[in-house]
């Protein structure tokens, strides 16, 4: 295992880079919520479907009113579950994740949604199979804990988006419990823990000190990235393509940190990013080169 240390003011971190020694690569595809331009997002039947065709998936975690890591990206149910018509005959009254606990959670249809949006033009295009298409309507909402351990998703290295939960009563508590997840899991060598909430890493870093982070940025760089990402205990930046260049690129692997750069669909605009030496590629259109 390759470490380095990062040392702040008041603070020497350790960081451990085991997330990038999961691959050979150097050019990385990473499934964005998984297979979803076919499967519904965030769920086993989408993680399933990258095998084979990415080096790693991204998934979403927010937390359930009685605090376990659930793995779906929105805060609330209405997009990607039939919350909207089961909430009155369940006696809820709100549709944000973190008010449904795990049981009430788990007696959603999380695939359904995805047949009648047809976000990718996959149905109107027919490109599943009739057996594809009864595979979806059967997902259901999966812990974190359920997809580290399913023995089909094991071996396939992960990164972990911690969704923002300030406001909220799991606010506190979020980061140590997906990071004891990880840990009860066996799976710090293969997860990368990201979030566009910053303290979150610190929190994980504190816990986990040899955890692999991945740090989440939109519009506009942190000043002194460099230096803010060390002090972070960062492994990479997770910038949004509108951001990036080939000076930022450069900067950052020459100073040991990883560039992954979300959420890039177009083939030509992929290679362009990794001639730059960006390390890796969030895609909704997994595919190995």
């Amino acid at each position: 295992m390759r470490t380095e240390k990062c040392s702040t003011e008041n603070t020497t971190w350790l960081v451990a880079m085991t997330f990038f020694d999961n691959f050979n690569s150097i050019r990385l595809i990473a499934a964005h919520r998984g297979y979803r331009t076919k499967y519904p997002e965030n769920t086993f039947a989408a993680f399933h479907a990258s095998i084979g065709r990415c080096h790693f998936i991204e998934l979403d975690v927010q937390m359930s009113k009685d605090f376990v890591p659930v793995v779906i990206h929105d805060a609330t149910l209405e997009r990607t579950s039939d919350a909207k018509t089961r909430h009155r005959q369940l006696g809820i009254k709100s549709l944000k994740v973190s008010d449904w606990t795990l049981l009430q959670l788990k007696t959603l249809d999380v695939g359904s949604w995805f047949l009648d949006a047809d976000p990718f033009a996959t149905i109107a295009g027919h490109k599943l199979s009739p057996e594809e298409i009864r595979r979806i309507v059967s997902q259901k909402i999966m812990t974190l804990e359920e997809v580290l351990w399913h023995p089909a998703l094991r071996k396939l290295p992960v990164n972990v988006e911690i969704k923002d939960h300030k406001g909220k009563k799991q606010h506190k508590q979020v980061t140590e419990i997906v990071v004891d997840v990880v840990k009860k899991t066996a799976s710090q060598d293969r997860v990368l823990i990201s979030s566009f909430n910053h303290d979150y890493l610190l929190i994980a870093k504190t816990f986990a000190p040899k955890i692999s982070l991945g740090v989440l940025q939109d519009y506009s760089h942190p000043p002194d990235l460099i230096e803010y990402l060390r002090a972070l205990g960062a492994a990479a930046y997770h910038p949004s393509d509108s951001i990036v260049d080939a000076r930022l690129i450069r900067q950052l692997r020459a100073a040991g940190l990883g560039v992954n750069v979300y959420t890039v669909n177009s083939k030509e605009r992929q290679q362009e990013l990794f001639t730059m030496g960006a390390t890796a590629v969030f895609t909704d259109f997994p595919e190995l080169s």
